[in-house]
């Protein structure tokens, strides 16, 4: 999860493809497509801090501080892991807005049955981050 985060902050496209697991949708998708997306997000996107709020099994939720020209675009992330070959890739998200309406203590005290529970996060598009997230 980290390792991904500081691919999204460095604009490191072909990390991010390569970690994505094949039965994510993304992969229906041309290569060059998809990395050059990343790569023009990676230009207006600055994301500035990733805090994990919760891991277990093949879930992981995280808060992702982003910024895009100067406007809030964190958000709380519900990511989905499975394994490819013995290495561990992406499958699938799920995601809700954290811009502050929350506030952060509320925000840093989601757990990942609250964030399942409440019925209020999207599923991801796949595509760079946050898109599919707010």
């Amino acid at each position: 999860m980290r390792s991904r985060f500081s691919a999204y902050a460095t604009g490191d496209a072909e990390y991010l493809w390569h970690t994505l697991h094949p039965d994510h949708e993304e992969r229906a998708h041309p290569r060059d497509e998809v990395t050059r997306a990343i790569k023009a997000a990676s230009r207006t996107l600055k994301y500035m801090r990733l805090k994990i709020l919760e891991a277990r099994d093949e879930r992981v939720l995280f808060l992702a501080e982003v910024f895009e020209r100067g406007a809030n675009r964190s958000f709380v992330e519900l990511s989905t892991f499975a394994r490819d070959g013995g290495a561990w890739r992406y499958l699938a998200g799920e995601c809700r807005d954290a811009r502050g309406g929350e506030g952060v203590e509320r925000v840093s005290a989601l757990t990942i049955a609250s964030f399942v529970g409440d019925g209020s996060a999207r599923r991801d598009s796949g595509s760079p981050k946050p898109d599919g997230c707010p």
